[in-house]
């Protein structure tokens, strides 16, 4: 029979999950949701009551479970496998797709940049990492971090706006790889970081759209909260990045954080300390070359090419640069994809459970008005990917929302809304055909023998021993720049983009894995076609070519540098 679980948050970030039924099989699990005050923050910021809201990522035993039920202190997650005891860790990707229910302490990754993300008044979401464990039917989770409450004001003579707020301790680790002591206690915490693997420092961004305005005044004060595991005293100090590239330090002193409390600091901006390069912080997925992509704008790449689970409505970027679907059956190069194991874009549809990276145009699965806008559609009609049923209608404006890596929150990308977006065609034009020495910045090449286009970056700088070879000789096929995995962690260091040649898919057709790349952008064209950027292992290179919407292409997002 199905079960009924229920997950309810209490104290200062803490909550409970109860377990009901009456014999152990696979069930259902259902949150029963209470909505408080209409607020739908993990953490409230006028009193920190915790609160569950829809589509938290919850680690239940060796399974990612999602919540769908109504804001407040308890929510829904199902298909929670029956057992004899129950391991749970919040957010999910702190711990990755690995079994925690053998014991309780367990490996988690604190992020290096924590994403500022707002509810539906304005407030922070502040996503307070918890655990839960017990033997019997009733999950109680507890906060395994403390908080850092930054309180900032303007005493300059003009506003400013802020790009990121970076904490640094002298001695203690703030950021990575970690441990989790998770027992069912208040006392659960996270424990010794692994201090090659760990940072002294953590920064808060804020993402496009969400950048404060520090307003000046006497009276005015910003509150924003940064999560860190538990230390001693030690000396911190804390910078303001505003937009402009200009940065303000403070150093505290004897700074503590104790296990479930929040420390909170004041910062009063007198003056600037100085100027800076004017980049934002990496985010999670963000690759550290920049690109040109118009004479006034430049772009980073994410870490690997767009990839969706139906059966969990997940986004994710393909953990290396050189990874793809393809299929399961190898084709005449002998290439079935990178390393996506399992997963075959010949199974797409709204219950997969494996991973696909080929998509008709503008199908994020927010209703554009098109017939085809799940990411999951196969008609192979053109006009059924028309938005809003009109041709002449890209993705900007209204439309906006069809593209791709804009709409979604990419797992391991950030996990927040509009961080990432695709390419124009004028943009993929210029990046390969028009900045400042565009045709010695591109190559094709194999990493491992999976063949794609390397690019490389503006400001490009050979590592010391390698060798790159510019243009697309039809003769040496993939074989024009070889690396093997180690040698391209090093390209990569040094800034190189590679894209591999994923093939395309006619509605449940796959062809060319291994040999041709397709990837979309985001610029319609009248009648049938969209703009892609395309290249193949016979030399050929296009950056502003179209054909049907209804085709399979790949996405490669890009994050804008300001």
């Amino acid at each position: 029979m199905k079960r009924i679980y229920t997950i309810t948050t209490i104290g200062l970030v803490a909550g409970i999950v109860m377990l009901a039924g009456c014999k152990r099989e696979h069930g259902t699990v259902t949150l029963g949701a209470n909505i408080d005050n209409g607020r739908d923050a993990k953490v409230y910021i006028d009193n920190l009551t915790p609160c569950w809201h829809n589509n938290d990522l919850i680690r239940v035993n060796n399974q990612t479970c999602t919540t769908s039920a109504a804001l407040g202190s308890s929510a829904q997650i199902t298909d929670v496998v029956e057992s004899n005891h129950y391991r749970a860790i919040y957010p999910a990707d702190i711990v990755g797709n690995v079994d925690i229910s053998s014991s309780s302490t367990i490996a988690v990754t604190l992020p290096h940049e924590q994403i500022y993300e707002v509810d539906s008044r304005g407030d922070q979401k502040v996503k307070v990492p918890m655990g839960a464990y017990s033997s019997s039917e009733s999950l109680t989770f507890h906060n395994l971090c403390p908080l850092i409450k930054v309180v900032v004001s303007n005493r300059m003579d003009n506003d400013f706006v802020l790009d990121h707020i970076t904490v640094t301790a002298a001695t203690a680790y703030l950021s990575g790889l970690c441990s989790a002591s998770v027992t069912g206690s208040p006392n659960d915490h996270i424990g010794t970081m692994v201090s090659s693997s760990a940072s002294h420092d953590v920064s808060l961004v804020f993402p496009l759209g969400d950048r404060p305005t520090i307003g000046r005044g006497d009276r005015d004060t910003y509150v924003y909260y940064i999560v860190a595991p538990e230390f001693d005293e030690d000396d911190v100090t804390i910078t303001l990045y505003a937009t402009t590239g200009q940065y303000a330090t403070f150093e505290k002193t004897d700074v503590s954080l104790c296990h479930n409390r929040m420390a909170e600091v004041s910062l009063t901006v007198l003056h600037w300390n100085g100027q800076i390069t004017p980049d934002p912080p990496s985010v999670d997925g963000m690759l550290p070359g920049a690109f040109s992509v118009s004479a006034t704008q430049q772009v980073c790449f994410s870490q690997g090419n767009l990839q969706y689970n139906a059966s969990t409505n997940t986004w994710r970027f393909a953990e290396h640069q050189w990874d793809f679907v393809g299929t399961q059956t190898a084709d005449v190069q002998g290439n079935q994809g990178g390393t996506v194991s399992g997963s075959d874009n010949r199974n797409i549809s709204s219950t997969y459970s494996g991973w696909i990276d080929l998509f008709g145009w503008g199908t994020s699965g927010w209703n554009s008005g098109a017939n085809c806008y799940q990411p999951w559609s196969t008609s192979t009609t053109y006009s059924d990917y028309y938005l809003d049923g009109i041709s002449t209608n890209g993705m900007t404006g209204n439309y906006a929302e069809a593209e791709w890596a804009w709409h979604n929150a990419i797992s391991n990308g950030g996990n927040a809304h509009h961080l990432w977006r695709t390419l124009t065609k004028d943009e993929w034009n210029y990046l390969l055909n028009i900045r400042d020495n565009a045709s010695s910045k591109h190559g094709r090449g194999n990493i491992n023998g999976v063949g794609g286009l390397i690019i490389l970056p503006d400001n490009w700088t050979l590592p010391s021993g390698y060798t790159f070879n510019t243009g697309l000789s039809s003769s040496d096929g993939w074989a024009l720049n070889s690396y093997t995995l180690s040698q391209w962690a090093v390209m990569e260091d040094a800034g190189a983009v590679f894209l591999p040649a994923a093939g395309c898919r006619w509605g449940t057709s796959v062809s060319f894995v291994g040999s041709e790349g397709y990837y979309w952008s985001t610029t319609h064209r009248n009648g049938s076609s969209a703009h892609f950027m395309g290249f193949t292992i016979g030399g050929y290179l296009t950056a502003m070519s179209s054909n049907s919407r209804s085709y399979g292409r790949a996405v490669r997002p890009v994050r804008d540098i300001e």
